[in-house]
């Protein structure tokens, strides 16, 4: 009974729920102005809801992202892929030879153990089928045990077959998706990391990025797309308002700015004393040299997409998304289901109605 004037929302779905319970208040027309001013439309649509303009964009995830390290691929003689089959058959040479791992993955969190499961297949998703088929999926238009999505998730899961995966903890499902992942890539245990840009925080202390100088220097590349057009998987915080004071609309409206987003990268860094910060905004109009140079690899990525889509998991039902989608993409890892038993068994716990 005591609401904030503003509150960040990490989920487009329950930024939803907020507002169809008339708790939020649509945004005014000077603040939808500067969101459509400064954000490319895949952003705004993000605090849209039922064709009305909820929410600001305040914070960019990127993801689909690969971690390496150049000198040793040049060392190695190995090229960044361009396209998805490039990738594969990148992978595929990679554990033909006697060296690294093609790469290091786990997906244990806890309670939360699989997410990192559900980002590969939501990233498959866009690659092999596109914006109009995620969009159906997430609202389950297209069924979860669709043979599309099938498709998407036994692609990860042929991916990381053991011939291709450094798994620090033994096995995919028993090892942590962050520190351990982060450790053993710079250890050279895997030649790439495929992640969101928030990794790039779990790496040692010291670790250098994007500094052509340092042969130990981590850098990224785009995960390459299939179809040629370019999408990118992001998530990020979403800013609503519980009143329609002028007071908070204007701070709503600087929300929205590329100002926000600089002094925020600015001051963060400065707190952590110029390591990587963990933020990332996809406002245009920034100055971009306020963020660390692996830092504006990850703008360029993401300020260059063709189109771009909101994590999966967090448009679903919680049943779903943090739910089934995560234990059963466990279960498919570990070799206890199949894909398409994986995929009806989620589609089974879809809600009714």
């Amino acid at each position: 009974g005591n609401p904030p004037n503003i509150s960040f929302f990490p989920q487009p779905g329950k930024l939803a729920d907020f507002a169809r319970q008339e708790f939020l208040k649509p945004v005014t027309d000077d603040v939808t102005a500067t969101i459509n001013e400064y954000w490319a439309p895949d952003f705004a649509a993000f605090g849209e809801v039922d064709g009305v303009q909820f929410g600001v964009p305040a914070k960019s995830d990127l993801k689909g992202i690969v971690f390496y390290k150049p000198a040793l691929f040049e060392a190695d003689g190995y090229e960044v892929p361009t396209t998805f089959d490039e990738f594969v058959a990148l992978v595929d040479t990679m554990a033909a030879a006697d060296g690294p791992k093609p790469l290091c993955v786990g997906i244990e969190s806890g309670t939360a153990t699989g997410w990192m499961f559900t980002d590969w297949t939501e990233d498959m998703v866009l690659r092999q089928h596109g914006g109009e088929v995620y969009d159906g999926w997430v609202t389950n238009e297209v069924k979860f045990d669709d043979p599309m999505i099938v498709e998407s998730m036994q692609t990860v899961k042929d991916l990381w077959s053991d011939d291709n995966v450094f798994a620090p903890g033994g096995t995919v499902s028993a090892t942590n998706f962050g520190t351990p992942v982060a450790e053993a890539h710079l250890a050279d245990d895997c030649y790439m990391v495929r992640h969101s840009n928030f990794f790039a925080g779990l790496y040692p202390a010291g670790t250098a990025f994007a500094d052509p100088e340092n042969p130990e220097a981590i850098d990224v590349f785009y995960f390459p797309d299939i179809n040629g057009d370019g999408p990118v998987l992001t998530a990020g915080t979403i800013a609503g308002a519980f009143d329609d004071d002028p007071a908070t609309m204007a701070v709503m409206e600087y929300l929205a700015t590329p100002e926000y987003a600089q002094i925020r990268q600015q001051k963060q860094t400065a707190e952590l004393e110029g390591s990587i910060s963990g933020y990332l905004s996809g406002a245009t109009g920034q100055d971009t040299s306020v963020y660390q140079p692996l830092e504006q690899r990850f703008l360029e990525i993401l300020q260059t997409a063709d189109f771009v889509r909101f994590d999966g998991g967090d448009l679903m039902p919680a049943d779903v998304g943090s739910g089934s989608f995560w234990s059963e993409g466990t279960s498919l890892v570990n070799g206890d289901v199949t894909a398409e038993e994986a995929a009806a068994n989620i589609q089974a716990t879809w809600p009714q109605g």
